[in-house]
C-alpha cells in the first residue's frame, strides 16, 4: 500500500507541478491561461485573471502538501476537488458549445472535450487510491530500488497526462490519413 501511496503522490505531484509549471514558464502563457480561464467560466478579464491565479496557486500547493509526510493526504483531497473543479467547468463549457482550448498544459490548441473529463477523473481516482492507502494505517520504509521503479512508472504517467492532447492528434491523424488511403 505504501508504495501506491508513494506513486500516486508522484503522479499527481508531477502532474500538478507541470500545470502549475507550464502556466508560469511565462508572461504569455499566463496570459493565455488567463484568457482561457475567462471564456470558460464567462467571467469578466480582471476576475478570470483573479481566478486563474487561484488555480496556479492551488496547484502549487497540491505539490507542496503531497511533498510533505503529514499534509499528504490533505494534499491528494485538494487535488481531487480541484479536478472536479477543472471537470465541472468542462462539462460546462462543453454543455454551451464552447470547444476552446483549454490552456491544461501549456500552448496545446487541442479543443476541450470529453478526453479531458476523463483524464481528470483518471488523475482523481488516483487521489482516492492515494487515501485509501495512506489510510490504512500500515507503515514500514521503502525500498529504495522498488520506490524508484514505481517513481518512473509515475513520471511516465505524468508525461503521457501532459501530452494527452498531442497523442489524441497523433491517432486522429493516423485514423484519418488511413481511412483517406482506403477510399483512393
Amino acid at each position: 500500500m505504501e508504495y501506491l501511496q508513494f506513486g500516486c503522490q508522484v503522479l499527481l505531484g508531477g502532474v500538478f507541478a507541470v500545470s502549475a509549471g507550464s502556466k508560469l514558464y511565462t508572461r504569455t502563457a499566463f496570459a493565455d491561461f488567463a484568457a482561457a480561464t475567462a471564456r470558460l467560466t464567462g467571467a469578466g478579464t480582471g476576475r478570470a485573471r483573479q481566478l486563474a491565479v487561484g488555480v496556479v496557486a492551488t496547484e502549487i500547493a497540491v505539490v507542496l502538501a503531497l511533498i510533505v509526510p503529514a499534509l499528504v493526504l490533505w494534499g491528494f483531497a485538494v487535488g481531487i476537488g480541484l479536478l472536479a473543479v477543472f471537470s465541472a467547468a468542462i462539462v460546462r463549457s462543453l454543455r454551451r458549445g464552447q470547444r476552446a482550448p483549454c490552456r491544461c498544459f501549456g500552448a496545446s490548441n487541442s479543443p476541450l472535450g470529453v478526453q479531458h473529463v476523463a483524464r481528470n477523473a483518471a488523475l482523481a481516482a488516483f487521489g482516492a487510491f492515494g487515501i485509501a492507502s495512506g489510510l490504512s494505517g500500515r507503515t514500514s520504509s521503502l525500498d529504495f530500488g522498488l520506490a524508484c521503479v514505481v517513481a518512473f512508472a509515475a513520471l511516465v504517467g505524468v508525461a503521457l497526462t501532459a501530452r494527452l492532447d498531442d497523442l489524441i492528434g497523433l491517432f486522429r491523424t493516423t485514423t484519418a490519413t488511413s481511412q483517406l488511403g482506403k477510399q483512393q
